[in-house]
């Protein structure tokens, strides 16, 4: 008879985000039975509804929340607990009888630091928290430290783990991906072919991601206006994620203006998985400078559909690149040389045709991506759980 875990989180999240995709991944691949000798008990979370008021959602966090989890924890039934991004690490039960597994992303919310690239300084993570937040994530580092295992998605989380919470057993186990999905040779040929139809010709180039600091928007913003009119003529920028700023700086869509990109395209936060596939097959590549990532899902989805990748040589989302594949996080002219020679292999390709010449599929891109597919990933995550009982 296999052994059972039950998945916890705090409030909902949605499939679209980076952690809600990795809990529901993890759940789907659990519920179909594809971690050998494990199966699916359950999912614990909440959901607080649409406004919920400040109040009720540190009432469900420190509290309500906690007190299930650790009424759960002294079932006979089930053989694991697993939590699966440590933002809900305080659900940890105090002694419990029942193995408790957390996945860690990243640290940089519980140790942030401000990082100096060129002469500039980025701020990872939020260095000036409020009183509640400074006492929440004291409950996230106990939290952690009564973990038995901590699931750590890349190498350098697991080197910070093993900083910080030495105490405790840290594994690597990198998160995984549906091939089957985003491999253009799996897909609808139709669409693999003609990606996004209504898009006009041009050198689509492709974003995703925040306006977080750590994200460096601002520096990418700074290249692309770098560059020569005609080229910037010919290069159409999409943004998929919020354009705004929570620092208060000013949006993507101002830089986008600041920098006088005239065919610029923000798509928001709530694009279709459809919709966003369509974007990577049309797109020549997809432009990544952020300094400070957890698994960094923006890079291997894109390689995962044979997508090029222009991504700065930071943790963690360098160590799922190609050898020898990224760019200096700081070098400004390396990045626009790296666009110009993107530019110059689409107008190559598409200066002898009248009709829009899609990019073909990198294959030595889509066969990298696959040692994260999720066959491999299923393998090492019955190696962690297994690891406990």
């Amino acid at each position: 008879m296999g052994r059972k875990v039950m998945l916890v989180r705090g409030g909902m999240l949605g499939p679209n985000t980076g952690i809600g995709g990795a809990h529901h991944a993890l759940a789907d691949t659990l519920e179909r039975g594809h971690v050998s000798g494990w199966s699916l008990s359950g999912v614990q979370e909440y959901d607080l509804g649409t406004k919920p008021s400040a109040m009720s959602r540190l009432w469900q966090r420190w509290f309500a929340h906690p007190r299930r989890i650790k009424s759960i924890s002294k079932q006979a039934d089930i053989d694991l607990i697993h939590i699966t991004d440590q933002e809900q690490a305080h659900l940890v039960p105090h002694n419990s009888q029942i193995p408790v597994a957390v996945t860690v992303h990243d640290l940089f919310h519980l140790f942030p630091e401000v990082r100096i690239f060129g002469e500039t300084g980025v701020q990872i993570g939020d260095t000036s928290p409020s009183f509640i937040r400074r006492r929440d994530l004291r409950k996230l580092k106990a939290g952690l430290r009564r973990a038995h295992l901590l699931i750590c998605d890349s190498k350098s989380t697991l080197n910070a783990c093993q900083l910080h919470f030495p105490d405790v057993d840290a594994v690597w186990l990198p998160l995984g991906l549906n091939m089957e999905k985003f491999d253009p040779t799996l897909a609808d040929q139709t669409k693999a072919s003609q990606p996004a139809e209504g898009l006009s010709k041009g050198c689509h180039l492709l974003i995703v991601g925040s306006h977080d600091p750590r994200k460096r928007m601002d520096f990418l913003f700074e290249v692309l206006g770098g560059l020569d009119a005609k080229v910037k003529h010919d290069i159409h920028v999409h943004h998929v994620g919020s354009i705004a700023s929570p620092s208060g700086a000013a949006s993507i869509k101002d830089l986008a203006e600041n920098h006088s990109l005239p065919n610029f395209t923000s798509h928001g936060g709530d694009l279709s998985d459809t919709a966003l596939m369509d974007m990577r097959y049309a797109c020549e590549a997809l432009l990544f400078p952020s300094v400070s990532e957890g698994f960094g899902y923006p890079p291997i989805e894109a390689m995962a559909t044979g997508t090029r990748v222009l991504c700065s040589d930071e943790a963690s989302h360098n160590e799922l690149m190609p050898p020898d594949s990224c760019l200096a996080s700081d070098d400004a002219k390396a990045w626009r040389d790296a666009i110009v020679a993107v530019h110059s292999e689409w107008k190559k390709r598409s200066a002898s045709d009248e009709h829009h010449v899609w990019p073909k599929a990198d294959e030595a891109l889509i066969d990298h991506a696959k040692r994260f597919d999720m066959s491999v990933f299923n393998q090492r995550t019955c190696d962690a759980y297994d690891s406990l009982v």
